[in-house]
C-alpha cells in the first residue's frame, strides 16, 4: 500500500494598501519633517506668549470699529500697503473680539502650522520624499527673518499669507507644468491674486512662478532666455491674463492711494536709498539667511531690530559664499537658482522698500519683516540649487562625493543652522514688551466698564511707547480704546461734550481728571475777576489747533445758573455755568484759529471768570509735552 500525500491549500493572504501619506511616515522622511515643523511651532508660540498688540495693531482695531466692512474699507491704502484682504481679516477679528491677542495668536500659529505642512508638501513635490528635502525645510521653518513679522500682528497678515501664497502658487505651477492638468495653471493663478490681496508684493509672485518655470520646471536643457521664449510662446494666455492681473492691481492701488496722502510711494533720498539697500542685503538678509543676526539692536515698541557683528555678516557671506561655488561647480543649472534669488530679493524686496520707506531713514534696512518673503524663495532655491527635480536626468556635472560625507556635512550645515536660529529666536523674544501694552489696555477695559453711561472722556493720544506719534490723530483714545468701551460710552467718547467732570486716560490707562495744556490766561493777585469789556472778555493770544484733540476750560463763579457763548473763530459753543464747588467747566473746541472771546450771553449776571485755558486735554499730574 502506498501512502498517499494530500496537499493543504493555504489560507488566502490579507494585504493592506496603506495610502501613499500614511506608507510615508514609515521611512526617515516624514517623521523628521513633522518634528521640525512642531518644534519651530513651540519655538514660535514662545514668541506669541511674549508679543502683544502693538502700534499699527491697535490702528486696525481702531479702524475695524468706525467703518463697515465696505468695498471702500477694505481698499484703502494703509502706510502704503494696498491690501484688502489683510484689512478684511483684521476688521472680522476684531469685531469677534477687540483685542483679544488669544484669537489673534491662534489665527497666526494656525496658520504657520499649515504653512509649514504646505512647505513640505511643496519640497516633496518638487524633489520627491528624501531626506535632502529635511535642510531647505528646516532653513524656511525656523529662519529668524520670518520671526519679528510673525510676533507682530500688523505685519504678520502681510507677511504669513504671502509666506502661504508662495508656496500654494508654487505648487500648483509644479504641476501644471508636469502636464497635470490646466486646472492647475489656473490653481497657481488664483493663488496669486490672493496673494495680491494680502500684500503689495503679491504682484512680484507670478514673475517668479516663470523665472522658476523657464529656469527649472520646464525645458530646462534649453538656454534660458530661448525657455523664456517658448513658454511664452506655448502658455501666451494664461500669462497674458497674469500681466493683466498685475497690471489691474496697479491701478487699483495708483486709484486708491489718495485714501492715505502723504504715505507709502515717494521720491527716495539717493544718500538714504543706498544706506537702506546696503543695510538690507548686505547685512540683515545675509546674517538671517544663515541663522543670525543673534544680535538685536535698537530695540522698538514692536521688537529689536537685526544687529548683526561685522563677524556676523563675514560669516555669514562666507557660507552664502561657498554654497554658491560648491552649487555651481557641481550642479547644472545652479546658477540660475541663485540668480533667481538674487533678483527676487532687488525687485521684490529692496525696491519695493526704498520706494515706500526710502524719503524717511536708513535704519529701516534693519527690519526683517522686510525680507520676510525671501525665506521662502531662499529655501526653494536653494533645494533647486542643490537637488535635481523629478524627471531630471544628468542633473550633475560630475560625480558627487560618497553617500557617508554628505550626510555628515548636510547634517553638520543643518544643525549649525538650527542653532544659530534658536538664538536668533531666543535673543529676539528678549526684546519684546509685550506686557507693557497688555497692562495699559487691560486697565483701560477695567476703567470703561466700572464707568457710568454718562461719563465724559475726552481724546488724548496714547503713549508713544505704545503707538508713535508720527500716527496723528490715528493715536487718540477716542478710536484706539473706544472698541473696549460698552456702545453708549463708545458714542459719547467720539463727541465729549461740556462737563465739570471731565476724564481722560492717563499712561497707565486709568481714567483721571482732566486738564488742559497750552494757553492759559489767569486773573492777577490784585483782580478779582478777568477784565470784561462790552460783555466779553477776549484773549487774542490763545491759539487752537482744532481736531478732536482740542479743548477749552473755563474756571469761574457764578451764584446761579447763567450762560456764555465761547467764540473761536467760525465756532460757537454755549456754556450753562451753574454754581459748583469747583467751579471749572471743560468743552470741546474743533476750530482752527487764534483768538478766543467769551461773551457773557447776560451782561448783568454775576458771574467771575478766574481763569481760562485752550489747548489739548492732558492728564492731570503727569508732564504734557
Amino acid at each position: 500500500m502506498e501512502a498517499m500525500e494530500t496537499g493543504r491549500s493555504e489560507p488566502p493572504a490579507l494585504r493592506i494598501t496603506l495610502p501613499g501619506w500614511l506608507a510615508a511616515l514609515r521611512g526617515p522622511v516624514l517623521p523628521a519633517a513633522v518634528a521640525l515643523i512642531v518644534a519651530s511651532l513651540v519655538l514660535r508660540a514662545l514668541i506669541l506668549r511674549d508679543s502683544y498688540f502693538v502700534e499699527d495693531d491697535l490702528l486696525f482695531v481702531g479702524n475695524a470699529y468706525e467703518n463697515d466692512l465696505t468695498l471702500d474699507y477694505v481698499t484703502r491704502v494703509h502706510k502704503g500697503h494696498f491690501m484688502p484682504g489683510a484689512i478684511a481679516l483684521t476688521w472680522v477679528l476684531s469685531r469677534i473680539a477687540p483685542y483679544d491677542w488669544l484669537l489673534v495668536a491662534a489665527v497666526t500659529l494656525a496658520a504657520q502650522a499649515l504653512l509649514g505642512v504646505l512647505a513640505l508638501r511643496l519640497l516633496r513635490t518638487l524633489f520627491g520624499t528624501r531626506p535632502a528635502i529635511l535642510p531647505p525645510l528646516a532653513l524656511l521653518l525656523f529662519s529668524p527673518l520670518t520671526v519679528p513679522a510673525f510676533g507682530w500682528w500688523a505685519a504678520a497678515v502681510n507677511a504669513v499669507p504671502l509666506q502661504l501664497v508662495l508656496v500654494l502658487a508654487l505648487t500648483a505651477q509644479v504641476r501644471f507644468t508636469r502636464g497635470e492638468g490646466a486646472r492647475y495653471g489656473r490653481h497657481a493663478l488664483a493663488w496669486c491674486v490672493a496673494g495680491m490681496a494680502f500684500s503689495t508684493k503679491g504682484v512680484f509672485v507670478a514673475f517668479l512662478l516663470y523665472a522658476l518655470t523657464t529656469a527649472f520646471l520646464r525645458n530646462r536643457e534649453t538656454g534660458w532666455v530661448r525657455s523664456m521664449c517658448r513658454e511664452a510662446r506655448r502658455h501666451w494666455r494664461l500669462w497674458s491674463v497674469h500681466v493683466m492681473v498685475v497690471a489691474a492691481y496697479t491701478i487699483v492701488y495708483l486709484a486708491r492711494m489718495g485714501t492715505a496722502p502723504g504715505e507709502g510711494a515717494s521720491v527716495p533720498d539717493p544718500d538714504v536709498a543706498v544706506d537702506l539697500v546696503s543695510r538690507l542685503l548686505g547685512r540683515t538678509f545675509p546674517s538671517g539667511a544663515v541663522g543670525g543676526p543673534v544680535t538685536w539692536a535698537p530695540v522698538t515698541p514692536t521688537g529689536g531690530l537685526a544687529g548683526p557683528s561685522d563677524a556676523v555678516v563675514a560669516l555669514s557671506w562666507t557660507v552664502l559664499a561657498a554654497l554658491l561655488a560648491v552649487t555651481v561647480v557641481h550642479r547644472r543649472r545652479a546658477l540660475r537658482a541663485w540668480i533667481v534669488l538674487a533678483g527676487y530679493l532687488l525687485f521684490a524686496d529692496a525696491v519695493p522698500t526704498v520706494i515706500a520707506r526710502g524719503g524717511h531713514v536708513a535704519l529701516v534696512g534693519a527690519e526683517t519683516r522686510y525680507v520676510a518673503d525671501a525665506a521662502v524663495v531662499l529655501a526653494v532655491c536653494l533645494g533647486l540649487a542643490l537637488l535635481p527635480v523629478k524627471g531630471e536626468d544628468g542633473a550633475y556635472r560630475r560625480a558627487l562625493p560618497a553617500r557617508a560625507p554628505l550626510v555628515l556635512v548636510a547634517g553638520l550645515t543643518t544643525g549649525a543652522y538650527l542653532v544659530l536660529s534658536v538664538i536668533s529666536t531666543v535673543t529676539y523674544r528678549e526684546t519684546l514688551s509685550g506686557e507693557r501694552v497688555r497692562a495699559y489696555l487691560d486697565t483701560a477695559a477695567a476703567q470703561l466698564a466700572a464707568a457710568p453711561d454718562n461719563v465724559v472722556i475726552y481724546p488724548t493720544p496714547l503713549p508713544g511707547d505704545i503707538v508713535l506719534s508720527w500716527n496723528g490723530d490715528r493715536r487718540l483714545s477716542s478710536r484706539l480704546l473706544a472698541p473696549l468701551a460698552r456702545p453708549a460710552v463708545r458714542v459719547r467718547m467720539a463727541h465729549p461734550e461740556p462737563t465739570e467732570d471731565a476724564r481722560v486716560f492717563n499712561r497707565d490707562g486709568k481714567l483721571v481728571r482732566m486738564k488742559v495744556f497750552g494757553f492759559f490766561a489767569a486773573r492777577t493777585e490784585d483782580q478779582l475777576c478777568l477784565p470784561v469789556a462790552n460783555g466779553a472778555a477776549a484773549f487774542p493770544d490763545a491759539l487752537s489747533f482744532g481736531g478732536p484733540a482740542t479743548a477749552g476750560a473755563l474756571a469761574y463763579s457764578a451764584d446761579r445758573p447763567v450762560s456764555v457763548t465761547v467764540e473761536v473763530g467760525q465756532e460757537r459753543i454755549v456754556l450753562n455755568l451753574r454754581k459748583t464747588p469747583g467751579g471749572l467747566i471743560h468743552f470741546p473746541v474743533t476750530a482752527v484759529s487764534r483768538g478766543m472771546r467769551i461773551v457773557m450771553d447776560d451782561p448783568t449776571a454775576p458771574v467771575c471768570l478766574a481763569a481760562v485755558a485752550l489747548g489739548a486735554p492732558a492728564a492731570e499730574g503727569e508732564p504734557s509735552s
